[in-house]
């Protein structure tokens, strides 16, 4: 809008469209807060479980490195049966737990970085609408 075109508004119009556009930076305003709220909250979340599932793959490596049974030294077949279960634990159950552990820290952290992208893109588009709309 242009200077030019104000000429023909009255006082009353101006209060009214003062009234509107201060409105509508108020919604705008509680509307920005409560999406960057969210995503904050979203954010501390999903940080909260992925320092629970970092703490998780620590514990099964520990598991998996410190695991000794107990069997009688002249029992062949126990031995025997405890090498087999030490290998078969640390091949498949540990590894394939620490991997999927892993794998699901790793889209943690693709999502909390998705998430605060959307927090900057969303301050900019806020900051653009309020150019336009001349609150700044």
């Amino acid at each position: 809008m242009r200077k030019e075109d104000l000429k023909n508004w009255t006082a009353d119009r101006l209060k009214d469209e003062i009234v509107r556009l201060d409105k509508e930076n108020t919604d705008l305003q509680n509307s920005h807060m409560k999406l960057y709220n969210d995503t904050k909250d979203k954010i501390r979340c999903l940080v909260r479980e992925n320092q629970s599932l970092k703490q998780r793959i620590k514990d099964l490596e520990d598991i998996g490195n410190n695991y000794e049974p107990q069997f009688a030294p002249d029992d062949d077949i126990s031995a025997f049966n405890y090498e087999c279960v030490k290998q078969w634990t640390t091949e498949m159950g540990c590894k394939r737990k620490i991997q999927e552990l892993q794998d699901q820290h790793q889209q943690d952290c693709i999502r909390i970085n998705d998430l605060t992208t959307t927090v900057h893109v969303l301050a900019g588009l806020y900051s653009a609408l309020r150019k336009n709309v001349g609150m700044d």
